[in-house]
């Protein structure tokens, strides 16, 4: 882990903040269902894209609906890890905690967030014949702060 700190956002901002930077600094991780695509490398690069430019996308939405109506309690502080299975027609089809903050408000905060901006958009041509995207994130609350993807 990285000892990084974000310089903190106002106490009206919070659910997600940062986010979007998060996606490019740690990239993510993308499990196609019943395996991957034939195809050559401009192709794979290419679904690469879309994949990344889906993930920036979703992060974006639940980071707008998360500062909306989930703000960080600001006395408490923790990390999750939280997996997200969404379907090619945009239909959330799975959240769940695998690993806990240690604190129930913000693990069903989290969870809360990601569900209430369901549904997401559906996948574009350039995502192939993809069935389902995983995505896999670790967010932290701060105390004072906010709460981000990472």
């Amino acid at each position: 882990p990285r000892a990084e700190r974000k310089t903190p956002v106002p106490s009206g901002q919070s659910l997600l903040a940062q986010a979007s930077s998060s996606v490019r600094e740690r990239g993510f991780e993308a499990t196609p269902a019943g395996g991957g695509e034939a195809g050559d490398a401009s192709q794979r690069g290419a679904r690469q894209a879309a994949e990344a430019r889906y993930i920036e996308d979703w992060t974006r939405r639940v980071e707008t609906y998360g500062n909306r109506f989930y703000p960080a309690p600001p006395e408490l502080d923790g990390q999750l890890r939280i997996r997200v299975v969404i379907g090619r027609d945009g239909q959330l089809r799975e959240a769940e905690v695998i690993q806990s903050s240690g604190e129930p408000e913000l693990d069903q905060s989290a969870l809360d967030t990601v569900r209430g901006a369901a549904p997401y958009r559906p996948f574009d041509s350039g995502m192939g014949s993809r069935d389902s995207l995983t995505i896999t994130r670790v967010w932290r609350y701060g105390k004072g702060n906010n709460f981000g993807v990472r």
